[in-house]
């Protein structure tokens, strides 16, 4: 078949640091390259990489990339079957216009949609788009067995891990996929069918820019099941490491193919295993490769200590972070996060001493919280700066599709639809700037906003102040191309993005 893969544009803020990120889509290439590789004929429309300089609005929040009309000119007019990717829900009611707008101009091609989105909410994806079918969870196998019963003209009926429509018109849920068992043979992502030069241009990745990046997976899943993350009903609780000697063999290929020097790890919970991750620095060594690599996304800590820590920075880790999410055991424990303060702390110190920069990121707003736990989040946040972490990712809680935790919101009545409204406004979570949603009896919208906000300054307040030679290091970093930390990489991301819309703007005027 004719298959053409979509990555819708996607929303940005200029206080939204996660949305100021420009990386190639990882997710879409590991599809496309298994499609490929089981004999269709694959293209790819990639609507924030084909125009990463390019800004426009959508009620009222502003998108980088192509219009939804530019993304269905590029589709081939011979194609057979569109899939598209929907990772955040926040995103879904500017994707479902760019599916009708599919379906108007294709209205016999074969429709299909994946990510953390539909996978959380099938049924209702479905009934509000005119989709074909949509892929639940890791999606490299049954995205293929989709595609050959489409080819042969069988029903999906048989399809694990799918949603469909059935003749009758119903939407169907088949039960879901185990995970597939031998992640060492899934095809390395399709890299050739994207402009991966655009994105070292635009140079804003996940982690501190460090050079030409490539972001990378060198493991699946999560082991744990926190109650407000989408990973336990994404992914499940397995996690899976690859052979590390194959993950460095992909790594020696980007450097000698795209010129590449740093390494973004976009894996959900990276080192779990001491020994793997020991035996991963010591081929990376061993084979001399002069290269950096960073975990932005946040990993367990109870697998580093010192000589770990030594290990790592030795391989060329730059950069890290932990996720504690919480400065109170009792919310903690409320909210199934399995992690023990005084150990990361320990372990951060241990990390810092090694030489590698660490980071870590906090929630304000869950339901379980209140004033006492804010004080005692806002204290580790101060720790944080105190022992010289380099960056604090304080977002406010948002009840994400299908968790735990959004299930009881709905049970209890505090989420009654899902209207544009609350899809839209989970976006501004990571949004310090932005008026927040608050979930929690205790704090307002305002109160919860304003929060998050002073929490942010106060670790840059302390950061800044116990060394101030860093605020000379930030105007160093602004007039370099690389990045001595995330922390002056946000600012330089704000700035890139902030100077184009200026620049815009001048041009329409």
């Amino acid at each position: 078949m004719k298959v053409c893969l979509i990555e819708p544009s996607k929303f940005v803020s200029l206080t939204n640091f996660v949305s100021t990120i420009s990386m190639p889509p990882l997710g879409l290439a590991y599809i496309a390259s298994s499609i490929r590789e089981a004999g269709h004929e694959v293209s790819v429309v990639d609507g924030p990489g084909s125009a990463p300089r390019k800004f426009f609005n959508f009620k009222d929040i502003r998108i980088r990339g192509l219009t939804n009309e530019e993304i269905v000119e590029k589709i081939p007019r011979d194609v057979q079957a569109v899939g598209v990717g929907c990772m955040f829900t926040s995103h879904w009611v500017h994707v479902r216009e760019l599916l009708k707008d599919i379906r108007q101009a294709f209205p016999d091609v074969f429709l299909v949609m994946g990510g953390e989105h539909v996978t959380g909410f099938p049924e209702f994806s479905m009934e509000r788009a005119p989709l074909d079918a949509v892929v639940l969870g890791e999606g490299e196998e049954t995205i293929v067995q989709v595609l050959d019963h489409v080819e042969n003209g069988k029903s999906l009926e048989t399809v694990a891990g799918v949603a469909y429509r059935n003749e009758a018109g119903a939407v169907c849920v088949n039960p879901r996929r185990q995970r597939i068992g031998d992640i060492d043979a899934i095809p390395k992502p399709a890299w050739d069918l994207f402009d991966v030069e655009k994105y070292h241009e635009v140079n804003q990745p996940h982690g501190a820019s460090q050079g030409k990046f490539m972001p990378m997976l060198a493991t699946r899943g999560c082991p744990f099941s926190c109650t407000f993350c989408t990973s336990p009903n994404m992914w499940t609780t397995e996690w899976q490491p690859r052979n590390y000697k194959l993950v460095v063999d992909e790594m020696e290929e980007y450097c000698e193919k795209y010129e590449v020097t740093d390494f973004q790890f976009e894996d959900l919970t990276a080192i779990v295993k001491k020994q793997w991750i020991s035996d991963f620095c010591d081929e990376i060594i061993s084979r001399g490769l002069n290269i950096t690599f960073q975990l932005p996304s946040g990993t367990r800590s109870e697998g580093i200590d010192y000589e770990i820590a030594k290990k790592l920075k030795a391989a060329g880790c730059h950069e890290f972070a932990f996720a504690p999410e919480s400065g109170d055991p009792r919310v903690l424990k409320a909210i199934k996060k399995k992690v023990n303060l005084p150990v990361m702390f320990h372990s951060a110190k241990e990390a810092l001493r090694a030489g590698i920069n660490v980071g870590c990121f906090f929630i304000i707003g869950f339901p379980e919280d209140d004033y006492k736990s804010v004080l005692k989040t806002y204290a580790a946040i101060i720790k944080c700066a105190l022992i010289g972490l380099t960056n604090v990712n304080l977002n406010a809680y948002s009840p994400q599709p299908n968790t735990e935790s959004f299930n009881q919101l709905q049970k209890e009545g505090v989420i009654t639809e899902l209207s544009d409204e609350y899809l839209m406004s989970l976006f501004t979570f990571q949004d310090f700037g932005a008026k927040k949603t608050s979930y929690n009896k205790h704090f307002s919208d305002w109160g919860l906003s304003f929060l998050v906000l002073f929490g942010v300054a106060l670790f840059y307040f302390v950061y800044f102040l116990r060394k101030p030679s860093r605020i000379v290091q930030l105007f160093v970093d602004l007039f370099s191309q690389s990045s001595s930390n995330k922390s002056t990489k946000m600012a330089k991301s704000f700035l890139k993005d902030a100077f184009t819309l200026m620049k815009n703007k001048l041009i329409r005027v």
